[in-house]
């Protein structure tokens, strides 16, 4: 199926598959059947498993089995309030550089457009690209390698908050307005906007995971 055996190209096809939903949280990863459908060896294979492990999607029980992870509210409360630290700096260097927009507003032409339709993928989508953006507008170079390294967990973040009160017409909303604090270099107006947009999903998200599960 590939055309190379790198464990990089594996980890990109598994790692698709678990940000799309293909594998559901929790799930088991059966080496012996990817190893097969990748026509890779185990250890190519579990050099992948060790990268999106790294990654935080996937998690190793003390028997040795492999699970797509089920994030727990402590992860979403660390992802999103890491997310508002980070993105309140880019924001506010985003604004203060007055760079090339053009990405930026191009994603939000896109969550315009998904709100519009009513679509929901395209919708995270172009809110993940939106703030790809604002991080490379921003110009900081540890900055951007800090939030790369949070790429993964911020697909599924996103994913996770698209099951929660996801509305994409505020949605779209919040990141027009941020984008023209960016773009009108309105540098404390940006860093406010950027450090809490992610505050009321993430909220959302806390209390649903920590909720006691229905009885009967």
């Amino acid at each position: 199926m590939l055309s190379r055996t790198l464990p990089t190209q594996v980890a990109d096809h598994i790692r698709e598959r678990i940000l799309s939903g293909e594998l559901a949280p929790g799930e088991r990863i059966i080496e012996t059947d990817l190893a097969a459908e990748f026509e890779v060896s185990r250890h190519t294979l579990r050099s992948a498993l060790q990268t999106l492990t790294h990654e935080g999607l996937l998690e190793q029980s003390q028997f040795k089995s492999t699970h797509v992870t089920r994030p727990t509210a402590d992860d979403v409360f660390e992802i999103y309030t890491l997310r508002n630290a980070l993105e309140a700096m880019a924001c506010r260097l985003a604004a203060q550089r007055a760079g090339d927009t053009t990405g930026m507003d191009a994603a939000v032409t896109r969550m315009r457009n998904a709100a519009q339709a009513g679509d929901t993928p395209a919708m995270k989508v172009a809110d993940f690209d939106f703030h790809t953006a604002v991080i490379e507008l921003a110009g900081h170079t540890r900055l951007r390698e800090h939030y790369r390294a949070l790429h993964a967990q911020t697909r599924l973040y996103l994913n996770l908050t698209a099951t929660v009160g996801y509305e994409l017409d505020e949605i779209a909303a919040k990141h027009a307005e941020l984008a023209d604090a960016i773009r009108t270099g309105d540098a404390a107006r940006a860093e406010q906007l950027g450090g809490g947009h992610n505050t009321a999903d993430g909220e959302r998200l806390v209390a649903l995971l920590t909720a006691p599960a229905p009885q009967g």
